[in-house]
């Protein structure tokens, strides 16, 4: 039964771990800005046809949508949604286009998103390092989860928001293959077939073949497919995606984070030479260097709503049929791209036009493919070593009340599940299960001042002897009590796997109050752990009991053999050093925490036949100075 249970809980982390956290590229207020950059900026005669069609979408719902297309700096308490926050809303908090016009119109969370983004904003622009940005990110991707719950979950291992590897150097051929189907998931291809749809649904708009009770259900349709498209073409200006989607979900992950970060320098397929950054990075030149191409996308809209321009007879062409289609194509579930109808030739320049100002996708695997990068994710084997400096207040020995000073060395090895990149690298991400040896070395009691004729004579003996055990340590994070994600697999990972994944989410994050999650300092990352992590040191159970001498109520000196658990619990971590290759991962780790030793067994060994001595269990807090090493497989 147990063997059956942990078995259960492994594969249910796993499969977890190896999903992830989808690898979103610009955050919600920086896909916003973009879009509404790219709004402001549209000439007056099409943004008067924009708002004319927004003013459409936004009959029956006049609360919820704002007045304008782009409503500006909302503060921090938007009280509607503007279409600039349509493409942020995509894809990070929907999976299509239908999902994004539900969750606008409908869901009671909605605005407790944007309230948390314009937040975020706000601390962003006033982090003053990068140690307080990462820490605000972290606490807005927190926030972000309990507002909306499948945040961190939604994209599972989907590559949709990265742009597909490229074999040609061509853009109407590259423009081709990500739409090909049987393709991967990937951000240019969804732009394709979403703002082809966004065309198709806005000529058929215009015919005047729509009764008046059905236009704006049609023209909130429009808009809806539009923005999910643009989320996609924005996430092409951002470093991490434009390097590339190919390895597994790890190296995506890592590579994505990579570069998203220190940024890299590329080309457009125009041949402009730019340097991109990525999430939570965005600076003026990012986004002057994206809202022009997305108001490029915006224009060809509003030029197919225009019966008189060739861009709307072109848009006909597609079926109608497959224009919906792209309506409740899901991109989160999606393992392909779907069967699309061929490109019309007179549609393919305006797309490639569009396509000339966003930066060449990285090579495939390859010959001058850019360097790939790991995140913590996915299951490791390790080692780990340790010392351990503990003050007792007192012995075993009930008769000796002297605190005592104790030392031990400990080698084991580990294996478990890395899970740093759920939602960010300040989540506990460890879970592991480790199985070594302990030496503790021997504790010598030291007279001072007046001492006695016993106490003299003890003196010469180990207060407790030097000894060696077989250490066990677990660590698994917790969504509300200790052991809960051991409790609740047999019943969730077989009734509701998604909560069991919420859950262990949750967990790895902080858990349901997270005064767990991780913060990062000058010093290093900094956890309160209390309850995460366990250590028992079997002592005398191989190699034969622990003998010594103790003193006995009689005031005689009795010799024993005992065994022992020593069991500790770390409170306060402090990891300052952390180095992380392509598999491998080192790191050094400072805990501070308390413990007690138990004795299990006394036996009194001949030729004494004094009564069996009174041992009691020994508390203590110690320091510990550990060496963490693992390989990702």
């Amino acid at each position: 039964m147990r063997t059956g249970l942990f078995r259960s809980v492994a594969l249910g982390l796993i499969v977890i771990g190896m999903q992830g956290r989808e690898a979103v590229a610009w955050i919600y207020p920086e896909h916003r800005n973009i879009a509404g950059a790219a709004v402001a900026g549209l000439k007056p005669e099409e943004k008067a046809a924009l708002e004319k069609l927004w003013s459409l979408a936004r009959k029956g719902y006049e609360n919820r949508l704002c007045e304008s297309p782009w409503a500006g700096d909302q503060g921090h308490k938007p009280g509607c949604i503007d279409w600039a926050a349509f493409p942020a809303i995509a894809g990070d908090h929907s999976c299509s286009p239908n999902e994004l016009l539900g969750s606008v119109l409908d869901s009671k969370w909605i605005l407790g998103v944007a309230e948390v983004c314009a937040e975020l904003e706000t601390a962003i622009s006033t982090s003053k390092n990068p140690v307080q940005l990462r820490n605000r990110l972290v606490k807005s991707d927190i926030e972000l989860q309990r507002v909306d719950p499948e945040y961190a979950t939604r994209a599972g291992a989907s590559n949709v928001h990265f742009l597909l590897a490229r074999k040609s150097s061509d853009v109407k051929e590259y423009m081709l293959e990500s739409i090909k189907s049987g393709a991967e998931p990937n951000a240019i291809g969804v732009w394709v077939r979403h703002h082809a749809a966004a065309l198709r649904l806005a000529a058929e708009l215009v015919k005047g073949t729509i009764p008046e009770a059905e236009r704006p259900a049609l023209a909130r349709a429009i808009l809806g497919v539009e923005a999910f498209a643009l989320h996609f073409l924005e996430d092409s200006f951002a470093a991490g995606h434009v390097a590339g989607c190919w390895g597994d979900v790890a190296t995506r992950k890592g590579t994505h984070d990579y570069y998203n970060e220190k940024g890299m320098a590329t080309n457009t397929w125009g041949g402009e030479s730019v340097v991109l950054l990525g999430d939570a990075r965005m600076r003026k030149e990012d986004q002057d260097r994206a809202a022009p191409v997305i108001r490029e996308s915006v224009s060809q809209l509003i030029a197919a709503l225009d019966p008189a321009t060739e861009l709307h007879r072109n848009a006909l062409h597609l079926p109608l049929d497959r224009a919906k289609a792209a309506e409740s194509f899901n991109v989160c579930k999606a393992t392909t791209m779907p069967d699309l109808p061929p490109m019309h030739g007179e549609l393919r320049e305006p797309f490639a036009r569009v396509l000339k100002s966003v930066p060449v996708a990285g090579l495939a695997e390859g010959i001058g493919s850019l360097p790939r990068y790991r995140a913590e994710v996915g299951p490791f084997l390790g080692l780990a070593s340790s010392f351990r400096g503990a003050f007792a207040d007192g012995a075993l020995d009930a008769e000796n009340s002297n605190s005592r000073v104790t030392g031990a060395l400990d080698l084991g090895i580990r294996a478990g599940l890395g899970l740093d990149a759920l939602l960010g690298d300040m989540g506990d991400g460890q879970i592991f299960l480790q199985v070594g040896l302990t030496y503790a070395a021997k504790q010598r009691k030291t007279c001072t001042g007046e001492c006695g004729t016993l106490d003299s004579f003890r003196s010469l003996f180990p207060q407790m002897p030097a000894r060696s055990g077989i250490s066990t340590r677990l660590r698994l994070p917790f969504w509300l009590i200790p052991g809960d994600l051991i409790f609740t697999a047999p019943v969730l990972l077989l009734v509701s796997p998604k909560s069991y994944e919420k859950m262990a989410i949750g967990a790895a994050n902080g858990g349901l109050i997270p005064w767990q999650t991780g913060i990062d300092t000058a010093l290093g990352r900094l956890q309160f752990c209390l309850g995460r992590e366990v250590g028992a040191t079997f002592y005398g159970y191989s190699g034969g009991e622990d003998q010594f001498l103790v003193l006995s109520e009689t005031g005689k000196l009795v010799p024993i053999a005992l065994r022992s658990i020593d069991v500790e619990l770390p409170i306060v971590e402090l990891r300052p050093l952390r180095d992380f290759a392509t598999t491998q991962r080192a790191t050094l780790v400072f805990q501070i925490g308390a413990g007690a030793d138990f004795p299990t067994k006394i036996t009194v060994l001949p030729p004494s036949t004094a009564p069996e001595p009174d041992l009691k269990p020994s508390y203590y807090g110690y320091i510990k100075l550990a060496f963490d090493w693992r390989r990702y497989l």
